[in-house]
């Protein structure tokens, strides 16, 4: 349970960076590049250089490079979604998502089996997306403007975008957490390792290939980058290590992760950032919750 409360605490924190980086004038995607570069040092250093190194030709290693590939994108969608909808909306697009990888153990896992819980969990979910990402702040100024159409849609694709890549990337992350694929700590971090390689490198590549790319490393974007990078290890390190200590299946550690998150994430938003939902976000949330309380009871 330590590491499952250690993972929604340090995901609190990475959202609540994205939250913040516009005031203290974090340019955000040379951030996201800075971070990726120091979660890949950190990551490879902690592990063992040699370790991480021997485990190259894994199949784990060869699906972090795969899921490495959309990191910079999706990570740039999180924090853009963060800044123009809010902690709540973010938390829900993000952790919901897992109702696609759930999809494919309930086929492809046999220890996975179907219930009436995660069918109605996954019929919940879409709906509850939809419901928290609209009517937002800027959606309400919008309409008082008369423009509310492309804000709507706006506020339609970012959550969604979210949605599907994080599943994908939640897909990835538990497909290989077996211990036939890892079986210590230095394992997980190796295998954390090779996504934020490959994503430092593209985005690298893009500062150097594409001048309308070069970074503009001024003082709080380089450090926001560096914290950020120290949280995104920690956040996947622990969800890794739950999944590993845990007596759960893990359809049932993966709601306990997200019900927390989406909980915390909502909560610190109208806390410390004068978050105030709509009823149609209030709505979105409480469905969310009921279908992550109902993949609790499917295990």
């Amino acid at each position: 349970m330590i590491a499952l409360g250690l993972c929604i605490f340090v995901s609190t924190l990475m959202f609540s960076c994205f939250r913040l980086f516009p005031q203290m004038k974090v340019r955000l995607e040379d951030a996201i590049v800075i971070n990726y570069m120091v979660a890949a040092a950190l990551s490879i250093a902690i592990a063992g250089p040699e370790h991480a190194l021997s485990r190259l030709g894994e199949p784990s290693s060869l699906a972090g490079a795969a899921m490495g590939v959309i990191f910079l994108y999706m990570f740039r969608k999180i924090g853009e979604c963060t800044q123009e909808l809010g902690l709540g909306v973010v938390a829900i697009a993000t952790k919901m998502s897992m109702v696609l990888p759930m999809l494919v153990f309930i086929a492809m896992d046999p220890t996975d089996a179907y219930t009436w819980h995660k069918g109605a969990a996954i019929a919940l979910a879409f709906p509850a997306v939809w419901l928290a990402s609209t009517q937002s702040k800027k959606h309400q100024e919008a309409q008082k403007n008369g423009t509310a159409t492309g804000v709507e849609m706006a506020s339609w694709t970012l959550p969604a975008i979210v949605f599907a890549g994080s599943g994908l990337i939640d897909l990835g992350f538990g497909w290989f957490s077996s211990p036939a694929h890892m079986s210590c700590d230095a394992d997980r971090l190796t295998f954390a390792s090779i996504p934020f390689t490959m994503a430092a490198i593209i985005g690298v590549t893009r500062w150097v290939s594409i001048p309308r790319c070069k970074p503009q490393l001024d003082r709080p974007t380089v450090l926001g980058g560096i914290i950020l990078g120290i949280i995104n290890v920690g956040s996947l390190f622990f969800l890794l290590s739950a999944y590993e200590h845990m007596p759960l299946s893990r359809s049932a550690i993966v709601p306990m992760n997200n019900l927390g998150v989406v909980l915390a994430t909502s909560l610190a938003g109208m806390a410390f950032f004068s978050e105030r939902p709509s009823r149609r976000n209030l709505l979105g949330w409480a469905l969310a919750t009921t279908a992550l309380v109902l993949l609790l009871q499917s295990d």
